[in-house]
């Protein structure tokens, strides 16, 4: 993967074209999955329109999978800062976020290219004054079922951090709470992925509404944002074009101790409906999302 990630986006963007194909077309990648996700998503929609969908999708999805193996490969950060690759705007807006605040909890899902949000450092073009580092800089994941694949993916997550043997931010979801605590006196910038649907085995979930269903979401991150008065945000993650991503961030509140856990989440899920319908193919529609 290092070897490949050596190479320019152009030659990775290339093999996407034909490997789009061989997943939507020769190996059917879920594309019953796809569909239905759509299908219910989407009622409005004519069939052929949902096809060109699902086709736009494919092509981003397979783009996404060479990005990261590139990205894998950014072991000097000053390689992804000159490539743009993701842009963050809103810079100006999370410092004062972070000035104002005790801790910033950031909420995403899986649109635009996830895999590339731990180079967050290097995204920033403006003039303003820095206020992440690696050092108050925390990612939570979920651990995969093989070893191997899990630190595969770790290595590739953290591939622009300075100083990887020293990083403690790239925190296991099963752990994130006792780490949120141990830190509660530090400033610290939180960034969760947020699903709709829970692991198998959670113990609690609430339920919103998203994309006409009534579903069942993740809320640990709103839960631990509101015990400590963080400030919320949303983050979409939107492909504008091939080979350049824009951070947008919107706040969900500044004090998650003014609003609810189950308000937090459904202005969550308002946020995240918006942005899937104006550009429906950045979503990853390849999971189980809304089969209970």
């Amino acid at each position: 993967m290092r070897l490949f990630g050596m190479l320019p986006l152009g030659f990775h963007y290339f093999n996407a074209r034909w490997m789009a194909w061989l997943l939507q077309h020769v190996i059917a990648y879920r594309r019953d999955e796809v569909l239905i996700n759509l299908t219910s998503c989407f009622p409005e929609k004519e069939y052929n329109e949902l096809k060109r969908i699902a086709k736009d999708f494919y092509t981003h999805f397979a783009e996404l999978v060479v990005e990261s193996i590139w990205f894998g490969a950014c072991r000097n950060p000053e390689r992804l800062h000159k490539a743009r690759i993701m842009e963050n705007r809103d810079v100006a807006m999370m410092n004062e976020l972070y000035d104002k605040s005790p801790s910033v909890m950031v909420m995403y899902s899986h649109t635009g290219n996830w895999e590339l949000y731990g180079g967050y450092d290097n995204y920033d073009y403006s003039n303003e004054p820095k206020r992440s580092y690696e050092a108050n800089f925390c990612v939570v994941y979920r651990r995969l079922s093989s070893k191997l694949w899990d630190e595969i993916i770790r290595l590739n997550r953290i591939a622009p951090v300075r100083d990887k043997e020293n990083f403690k931010g790239y925190v296991e979801s099963r752990k994130v709470a006792r780490y949120v605590f141990d830190h509660k006196d530090e400033k610290i910038i939180y960034n969760v992925n947020t699903d709709q649907r829970p692991y198998f085995n959670a113990p609690r979930y609430i339920e919103c509404d998203f994309l006409h269903h009534r579903i069942h979401t993740m809320s640990a991150a709103a839960a631990l944002a509101q015990k400590f008065g963080m400030a919320v945000v949303y983050l979409n993650l939107n492909r504008t074009k091939q080979g350049h991503y824009l951070m947008e961030f919107t706040t969900i509140c500044e004090n998650a101790k003014d609003m609810t856990v189950e308000d937090i989440m459904q202005k969550y899920f308002n946020l995240l409906e918006e942005d899937i319908k104006r550009n429906p193919a950045n979503y990853l529609w390849t999971h189980r999302r809304f089969w209970f």
